[in-house]
């Protein structure tokens, strides 16, 4: 390539659109990494990668007549790591936001008024044991109040197999969660879906009428 073409076109063009590139590729493998590890693990790869870059801006500053050729290869390292992590961390999948997000909206409650069970509701109790304390065994068909009564810190649900798209009726950790849900006469399996309640013994069986 000439000098010509090289100050004509690479550079106000080619070096941009390139630049571009990696930055997209830093940033979309980054965020795959947060989102794939837990909460306190995102917030120091994040603290790490920040670093990475005001240490390279640092010794940049500190050594200008650093040559193109080491400063190219030490972004190139520092990208090739988060690319490479990002792909383990896209191969593992996503965590599961949605039961942090459940915790800390059931958190801001207990702080605030108290959920109130409804007389009459379907109530399940827990703790901070992998076992319901309490559930009820029957009831009567239709629409119904569902509740959970929750004295411990980990999160828990009621979930009825089948039913709702096998989604959490109520969830909580800390504190009550009610919510309407009517259901036809039959028996019905009930469990908590937190990975790994239900293997440990976080089921049962509910007879309406």
């Amino acid at each position: 390539m000439n000098q010509t073409t090289r100050r004509r076109v690479f550079v106000p063009l080619v070096m941009p659109i390139t630049l571009l590139g990696a930055i997209l590729l830093f940033s979309g493998s980054l965020s795959r990494v947060l989102l794939a590890v837990e909460t306190e693990v995102s917030v120091l790869v994040a603290v790490l990668a920040a670093g990475y870059v005001m240490a390279t801006a640092f010794v940049v500053e500190r050594n200008p007549d650093i040559s193109s050729r080491a400063l190219g290869v030490g972004m190139v390292l520092g990208i090739a790591g988060i690319v490479g992590a990002g792909i383990v961390a896209g191969s593992v999948g996503i965590r599961d936001v949605h039961h942090e997000e459940h915790a800390e909206e059931d958190g801001e409650l207990a702080e605030g008024a108290p959920v109130a069970i409804p007389e009459g509701a379907l109530v399940w109790g827990a703790d901070n044991g992998l076992a319901y304390t309490s559930a009820p065994s029957e009831g009567t068909a239709g629409e119904n109040v569902i509740a959970i009564d929750n004295s411990g810190s980990l999160v828990h649900n009621v979930v009825f197999e089948g039913e709702n798209n096998d989604q959490p009726i109520v969830e909580s950790a800390g504190g009550v969660d009610v919510a309407p849900f009517g259901l036809d006469a039959g028996t019905y399996t009930y469990y908590c879906s937190i990975p790994g309640h239900r293997a440990a013994g976080m089921e049962g069986e509910i007879t309406l009428s």
